[in-house]
């Protein structure tokens, strides 16, 4: 029996006893690619991957495939498969421990005891000793294969936080969950959750507080840390003397004036500027109220704290920061606090350099801007309110949508804007976001009834464009149905519409990319995505844009561009049916087929139904618009599922309608 363990030091098993392995980095680097990648290579590529001319790779190779010989061959069982230009590794008869750790994951139904076996598999970094960074290509696969297997860990870890009762063993998977994804702010609010839950209250709070510490490092710390928090502590709230239950009131905020830290005092116009542009693109927030540019320079150099001013306007939520100009270079520092508490629910940097300081000076408020209304979502829709109104269902809807899209995500949202409709049939804002979380399961192929939907969201963006004609919500709205609708040329007149109106709405651009792209402006596509990723470059839904930018490629037959961009978009967003679909037609087409018929399996798995069970299944859900485009999807999209071993028809022999 043949045991590979590559999930930390490469080591080798034969029938339980460790095998020595040869004293090479690269023979055993080349072990663990062969064994990992699971297909057969190219001779010469291989030489190419771990072997300068000077070092005759073609005799490095055969040398080293002499050791890893007679490492894993046994009689019966020739598992190194060779010939004059290729080389492959054969697998099937041998254990492979990140295979039985992703096994576990890719189990729906694995039990607790499986996943607990398959955590221990984890003795540190993958392949921990064959470091080759003087070979940049196998040093990049290497640095991919270590976050794939870290992010493996963090899955099993999180799937056993779920299944296990609030104890000392689940306590232990949070804290080794906290200490291999310390930027994820779900796992430290896993952790706060369970010590809170078993009575650890003063380590819930020390752990809150460095949770706090570590999560300001990428502009973390309001969403589900502050939700898990403010849990911990309501059965306190409880048995002290209890406060007025909060009043639902308009989400509030005022942009103090940024301090100027540039040693030329002439530069405060360039603060002053940075602080006006923010007050205006915030106003432009729904549901949130401004406190004037005038008012707001009236605290400038003020001696009151955050609370008095907090009281002083009646205001929620303080901006301040601290804006530094070097030459054509500004940073800016900008602080999300919590005038009620004087709490820090956000900070981040924001850095730029222009020759064209005024073009610099919009880029990074509208980065701010953009950054600071997911924020705010976030910091709303965890607020404690006794009786919620169509405002506060409003923000748990959009906070929900501030997740990867899933399935459950996607409906949970829109039973959210249906109860926040329920209380205020009039509002427009509920019209329209509603509107949009319909559309938007239909357009993520997650919706049982798509038809049904839109149909649903059609009347609905309708009444909020007559209702707001100025709302660049509503047009939003509008936007999407008409996308839904395949309406592409009338789609991107209205997210036109929606970018006039509010210029930081990232996915605004990034759709409208999308329609000029289906109307045959192939050229368009790739900068619109750039913009969105400008504008929001850690917003939830960015394996959207890594997706569009992957089609750009795919279409135009730049296949090895594609995988770079869909393997990013599946890791943003793994539960998008979609964007696998689009990852096996890339692997089919570069040969290799045992990872395309992975990526294929797993986007029928989460759709749950027959429609990736043929290229006419796929086909009926897809639309392409400008007959230029229909004919590259056809030439490289669908040539690649065909290739991938997807039939041209239903197993019943007939072709499916489409919804659309």
């Amino acid at each position: 029996m043949l045991e590979m363990k590559v999930l930390g030091d490469l080591q080798v098993f034969r029938d339980g006893n460790q095998a020595v392995l040869p004293p090479s980095r690269k023979t055993r680097a080349l072990l663990g690619y062969l064994a990992l990648s699971g297909r057969v290579h190219w001779r010469e590529q291989l030489c190419d991957l771990f072997w300068e001319v000077p070092d005759d790779p073609r005799g490095s190779l055969r040398w080293s495939l002499s050791k890893i010989r007679s490492l894993v061959n046994e009689p019966g069982h020739t598992r190194l498969i060779t010939d004059r230009q290729t080389v492959g590794l054969q697998l099937e008869t041998a254990e492979v421990d990140y295979l039985i750790a992703r096994a576990c994951v890719d189990d729906e139904h694995a039990a607790t005891p499986d996943l607990a076996f398959g955590a221990t598999l984890f003795r540190g970094p993958l392949l921990a000793d064959v470091d080759l960074s003087e070979q940049a290509d196998f040093h990049s696969w290497l640095l991919g294969w270590r976050e794939d297997a870290r992010q493996l860990h963090a899955k099993i870890l999180r799937q056993l936080t779920d299944q296990l009762s609030p104890d000392e063993a689940a306590l232990n998977y949070a804290r080794e969950l906290v200490h291999i994804d310390p930027l994820s702010e779900s796992a430290w609010a896993t952790l706060i959750t369970i010590l809170t839950e078993i009575g650890r209250g003063g380590e819930a709070k020390q752990q809150y507080e460095a949770a706090l510490r570590k999560l300001r490092e990428v502009g973390g710390g309001s969403g589900a840390l502050l939700r898990a928090w403010r849990m911990g502590q309501e059965p306190v709230a409880r048995s002290a003397e209890a406060a007025p239950a909060a009043k639902a009131s308009p989400a509030s905020i005022i942009v103090l004036p940024l301090a100027n830290l540039s040693n030329d005092p002439e530069q405060q116009y360039f603060a002053d500027g940075i602080t006006g542009n923010l007050t205006t693109d915030l106003s432009r927030i729904p549901d949130l109220l401004v406190i004037s540019r005038n008012t707001a320079f009236t605290y400038r150099n003020n001696p009151f704290g955050t609370k008095q001013i907090g009281r002083d306007l009646g205001v929620r939520y303080l901006l301040e920061g601290e804006v530094q100009r070097l030459g054509n270079q500004i940073r800016v520092t900008a602080q999300l606090i919590d005038a009620e508490t004087d709490t820090h629910l956000w900070a981040d940097r924001f850095v730029g350099d222009s020759e064209d300081l005024f073009v610099l000076q919009d880029e990074i408020t509208s980065q701010i801007a953009t950054a600071l209304d997911m924020e705010l979502v976030e910091a709303e829709a965890a607020r404690q309110i006794e009786r919620p109104d169509t405002r506060d269902y409003i923000f748990r809807g959009r906070a929900v949508r501030l997740k990867p899209p899933s399935r459950q995500n996607r409906d949970e949202a829109i039973a959210l804007f249906e109860q926040a409709l329920s209380l205020d049939a009039g509002s427009a804002a509920a019209q329209s976001w509603l509107a949009i979380a319909l559309t938007a399961r239909v357009l993520d192929f997650m919706s049982p009834t798509a038809q049904a939907d839109i149909a649903r969201a059609e009347p609905l963006a309708t009444a909020a464009v007559l209702k707001q004609p100025r709302s660049p919500l509503a047009h939003f709205a509008e936007a999407q149905v008409l996308r839904a609708q395949h309406r592409y040329a009338e789609a991107a007149t209205e997210y036109e519409a929606v970018i006039a109106l509010n210029r930081n709405w990232a996915h605004a651009y990034s759709h409208l990319g999308w329609c000029q792209f289906m109307t045959g402006l192939i050229d368009e596509l790739i900068p619109a995505q750039e913009q969105a990723i400008r504008l929001s470059p850690r917003d939830p839904q960015i394996g959207l844009f890594y997706c569009r930018i992957g089609s750009a490629h795919l279409l135009q037959s730049r296949i090895e561009e594609a995988v770079v961009w869909y393997e990013k978009a599946r890791n943003a967003t793994p539960a998008h049916p979609q964007f696998r679909t689009f990852l096996a037609a890339c692997y089919a087409l570069l040969g290799d087929a045992g990872r395309a018929s992975a990526e294929l399996a797993q986007a029928r798995r989460l759709v749950n139904d027959e429609r990736y069970a043929s290229l006419a299944g796929v086909r009926a859900i897809t639309c392409w618009g400008d007959p230029k485009i229909c004919a590259m999807a056809e030439q490289t999209y669908f040539a690649g599922l065909s290739k991938a071993g997807l039939p041209g028809e239903d197993t019943n022999g007939t072709a499916r309608h489409s919804w659309s």
